[in-house]
């Protein structure tokens, strides 16, 4: 085929496909189903003329499927995911779509064995390619209508992961088929294949992902063109490299490098990149989608599609029974099983009927070998399946939502109306007030252009109650920490990671009542995945050596995202405040006070806690502000500097000039470590009894083998029943000690404050941990390994006899 007719064909289909995107808010049917529709129409026309005879050799194909749309595909759907709600519902994800995916292909194949007597491994086979899910309708349609996020990331979630299963699952039964032998032995043999297959890629993925990251993150300075380029190299890569390299999956190898990137890439560059990767990634994958639903209808045969409906009407009744079972009956036991959070009766509806099937079922029957005897069949009933999905389905999901009041305003949501059409009404008096001053609009046709407007922007007469005009001055001080929040991510003083982190609080914000928002929370979400996540990772780097450096740099970056985090919140809770200043006079000054309280008492705890930490850490607090702010003007300077040459009011040379200046400056800001030396090591060591009096040169070489780590309030120096191999000694702040009862529960020992030894039993044969040890306050130790310490004793015979003589305390 030319290369010149590929690129017509290409850019007619994309043409069409942008106008049909036009067109979708006024036929209101899912962006999808109308390119399905149109593909097939084509599809229909060729057979029935030479006029449009040109696409006859446009067929979608398993390599194109695989290797061209599905990598992007996958990569933008796990970068537009939200990282934190996926990990919260991490289990419900995994659980549909590992095991309820396994089930329903199962479901699957039993139906088509009873239904149609197919061999039991060939409808085992159709059961694996068309139980993986296509959420691109749904996704659409969750968006417009604005159902809940835990509902758009349970579908989303669920459709990422099962393309992996499926492509697994399929190869699986497809080899069991080629070669002919099967028995239950074979099954369970096949379980720890499916597992390499599957976590295999996604250990590909991760290290492929940090690699890049690292890379992107090195050369972001280098050009935005440059970093979007490595991204669309990372996607593919990973699926390649997985596939073809290590022969594992490909999928779960881009997801896994997708949320690697969003998770340590993405933080570590600016806002104006990130906002850039996004749009970049929402272009490609327009156009991929547009392709590929275009090419699902050019790849039916409606004749022989019509020719075989008794069985594709089968297999459609077999899909539907199969996602039923898995979604009404698995998923509840699931919840109750792991205790979650309950997925209501209405979710479940809409995740039932919105299971589409998509590119990857096609792609994959195409792929059957043709000595599979009823490949024919398979590819028919799979055609047939992902029609009906799409047309009926799909386009029913609209009125199926609205049936089921998903897209009904909450009284939260209704509130957010009122103040959002009363925001409304003072911008359209404010910009006919300014004309007006400038004396290009009378007054006579101010007032009818006011009075016109308003007739025509709805407005509610339902009056509010006390408890409604609250929340509403809430939610007035929410929208301003929110328009903050995104300000400062614009100029660089809040990374993704902190605007990511925010997000999430301004979120649960808007979700509590008064009464709690008035409560002082002080004690961390012991529930939150993403903390025990941090703790789990603390605890592995802090019990090495060889992580060592590893931690300082982690606690670094925490130490720094803490900083930025405060200076942020302080900057929004201002800016809330200012904001309830202009509320509306005719609400009562006791409910505005109520609010203000609220944003007084977060600002004054975030105040106080740079504070402590400014008392506690002088020189990194000082040095990180420096530092921080620098970065901040630097990084605000290039966006206003990019903004003049993209205006033209700079020439390249002076641009670019300009650009090398405040990336030679970037490179000169200083590197920032999470440390603190308040005195000489040596007198640290001189101070603890056990070395005390030692030879100045033990004591010397003992503090020249120790380091300072820092520690943040709550984290867990070490664990009861951890292995013994380090000493610390506590050279500020303070840490509590914990013991676990017969019952296995936690209760307080003791506090131990600066200057404390902590971790000598560890001095001990094979020393077992016997108490929890975890920070209270900032606190900074100087750490020792037992290694190092038995080592230099060796060689020290005054050392060696203190060890010999200790006596070890119970907290140790």
């Amino acid at each position: 085929m030319q290369i010149s007719y590929l690129l017509s064909v290409v850019l007619v289909f994309l043409t069409v496909a942008m106008v049909i995107a036009g067109l979708t808010k006024h036929l209101r049917l899912p962006y999808t189903v109308l390119l399905v529709l149109m593909g097939l129409m084509i599809n229909l026309t060729s057979t029935l003329t030479d006029q449009v005879a040109f696409v006859g050799g446009f067929r979608l194909t398993h390599e194109l499927v695989l290797f061209v749309f599905l990598p992007a595909l996958i990569f933008e759907s796990a970068m537009s995911l939200d990282a934190r709600a996926l990990l919260k519902d991490l289990v419900p994800v995994v659980v549909m779509a590992i095991p309820g995916m396994l089930i329903s292909a199962f479901l699957v194949g039993l139906g088509l064995v009873v239904s149609l007597q197919l061999d039991w491994l060939v409808a085992l086979l159709f059961g694996a390619l068309i139980s993986a899910t296509d959420p691109v309708a749904v996704i659409a349609l969750f968006k417009e209508l604005g159902v809940s996020r835990r509902l758009a990331v349970l579908v989303e979630g669920e459709s990422l992961f099962n393309d992996a299963t499926a492509i697994v699952l399929f190869n699986i039964v497809l080899g069991f088929l080629l070669t002919g032998q099967y028995d239950w032995a074979d099954s369970l043999s096949a379980v720890p294949a499916f597992i390499r297959v599957f976590v295999g890629g996604a250990g590909v993925g991760v290290f492929g992902g940090l690699l890049f990251s690292e890379l992107i993150v090195r050369l972001a300075q280098s050009g935005r063109s440059i970093i979007l380029v490595f991204t669309l190299i990372m996607a593919y890569s990973a699926f390649i490299v997985a596939e073809r390299i290590f022969h594992v999956s490909g999928v779960m190898s881009v997801l896994a490098s997708a949320l690697c990137f969003k998770i340590v890439g993405l933080p570590r560059l600016s806002g104006d990149i990130e906002h850039v990767v996004k749009e970049f990634w929402e272009v490609i994958v327009l156009i991929f989608n547009s392709l590929l639903f275009i090419m699902i209808g050019l790849s039916v045969d409606l004749f022989s599609l019509l020719g075989n409906w008794n069985p594709v009407l089968w297999a459609v009744m077999a899909v539907a029974i199969a996602r039923a079972v898995s979604i009404y009956a698995f998923m509840p036991f699931t919840n109750y099983l792991f205790g979650l959070p309950k997925i209501y009766l209405t979710s479940r509806h809409i995740m039932w009927w919105g299971g589409l099937k998509g590119g990857l079922a096609v792609a994959i029957a195409f792929s059957i070998p043709d000595t599979v005897a009823d490949k024919q069949l398979l590819k028919e009933l799979t055609l047939g399946v992902v029609m009906v999905s799409m047309l009926v389905n799909a386009s029913t999901l609209r009125p199926l939502m609205h049936w089921l009041k998903i897209d009904r305003l909450s009284n939260e949501e209704w509130l957010e109306l009122q103040q959002g059409m009363i925001q409304l009404k003072y911008s359209v008096d404010d910009v006919l007030h300014s004309f007006a001053n400038l004396h290009l609009l009378n007054s006579d046709i101010q007032n009818s252009v006011v009075f016109d407007l308003r007739k025509k922007l709805p407005s509610s007469d339902k009056p509010m109650s006390e408890d409604q005009q609250l929340k509403q001055l809430h939610l007035l001080a929410l929208q301003a920490e929110t328009d903050e929040l995104a300000r400062l991510h614009d100029i660089g003083l809040v990374n993704y990671y902190t605007y990511f982190n925010f997000q999430d609080l301004l979120r649960k914000d808007r979700a509590k009542t008064i009464e709690e928002l008035l409560l002082i929370e002080s004690a961390k979400d012991e529930n939150n995945p993403f903390l025990r996540f941090e703790m789990s990772m603390i605890h592995f780097l802090s019990k090495y050596e060889w992580t060592l450096g590893l931690l300082i740099k982690y606690q670094s970056g925490r130490f720094s995202n803490l900083i930025r985090h405060d200076i942020a919140g302080v900057l929004m809770a201002h800016v809330a405040l200012q904001k309830l200043k202009t509320a509306d006079p005719n609400l009562s000054g006791d409910k505005l006070n109520i609010i203000k309280k609220i944003y007084r008492n977060r600002l004054h705890r975030r105040q106080g806690r740079l504070k402590r930490f400014g008392e506690l850490f002088p020189d990194f607090y000082r040095q990180y502000e420096n530092r921080l702010f620098q970065e901040v003007a630097l990084l605000y300077s290039h966006k206003l500097v990019v903004e003049e040459y993209e205006q033209g009011k700079l020439s390249v040379k002076v641009f670019r000039r300009l650009e090398q200046c405040l990336f030679d400056a970037q490179k000169q800001l200083p590197a920032m470590t999470a440390s603190l030396s308040l005195a000489k090591r040596d007198d640290w060591f001189d101070s603890v009894p056990l070395f005390s009096g030692l030879p100045r040169l033990v004591i010397k070489r003992l503090a020249e083998q120790a380091r300072y780590i820092s520690f943040l309030p709550g984290d867990t120096l070490f664990n009861e029943g951890d292995k013994g191999d380090c000493i610390y000694i506590l050279v500020s702040g303070s840490v509590n000690v914990f013991k676990q009862d017969e019952q296995g529960q936690s209760f307080h020992v003791a506090e131990l404050r600066k200057g404390s030894f902590i971790g000598e039993h560890a001095l001990s044969a094979k020393a077992v941990r016997t108490a929890t040890v975890r920070a209270k306050t900032y606190i900074t130790v100087l750490r020792l390994s037992v290694e190092q310490v038995v080592e230099l004793s060796q060689q020290a015979p005054d050392l060696a006899g203190r060890l010999r003589d200790a006596e070890f305390g119970y907290y140790a």
